[in-house]
């Protein structure tokens, strides 16, 4: 099992994803009747076309063409140049969702996409994205604990119920009463 497929095991088992349809990477084998890559796709009941690409995943159809002229994915077109999008594109287009709403930039997406959902080994082909991976885990995690601690402080204002991880919580005060919390 390479590196890339560990880590989807694992955000699974963690319940971070309820499939690894919205982690996977575009199937060869995706029903699509046609030629991706040099050709004319033909439609089928498989594929969507645009409209129902963005009535299926929430975004927009000016955000599909962004993502596409981003290197983020990469529709079929019929002998018109229609697009046509695929079950796999559907999980893409969740995924490049799920990783900008995390803060990620559509540079780092594309690489992140090239290497890993593209079946490279990201240890030995990608070795670049390790250290953008490195950089967006140590922006988020301080993220996090500046929300933790905003959510302490909100907590202690207003008497609410601290989490076991909340920094009041942690250094034993206790909640400020209504009565002399600041109006």
């Amino acid at each position: 099992m390479n590196r890339s497929a560990a880590t989807l095991d694992r955000l699974l088992e963690l319940g971070a994803f309820e499939s690894l349809e919205l982690l996977a990477a575009p199937d060869a084998s995706a029903p699509c009747a046609g030629d991706w890559g040099t050709g004319a796709v033909k439609e089928s009941d498989e594929t969507l076309r645009i409209g129902e690409m963005a009535e299926t995943t929430g975004v927009s159809e000016r955000l599909l063409r962004y993502y596409e002229s981003r290197g983020l994915l990469t529709p079929g077109r019929t002998a018109t140049g229609h697009r046509v999008y695929t079950r796999a594109d559907v999980a893409r287009v969740r995924l490049v969702r799920f990783l900008l709403d995390g803060g990620m930039s559509t540079k780092d997406i594309r690489f992140l996409l090239e290497c890993v959902h593209e079946g490279v080994d990201v240890a030995r082909v990608c070795g670049e994205l390790d250290s953008v991976l490195t950089r967006e885990f140590v922006r988020i995690s301080k993220e996090i604990e500046s929300l933790v601690l905003t959510r302490s402080y909100i907590a202690v204002l207003t008497g609410r119920p601290l989490a076991d991880g909340d920094l009041a919580a942690r250094i034993g005060q206790e909640p400020v009463p209504a009565a002399a919390r600041p109006r």
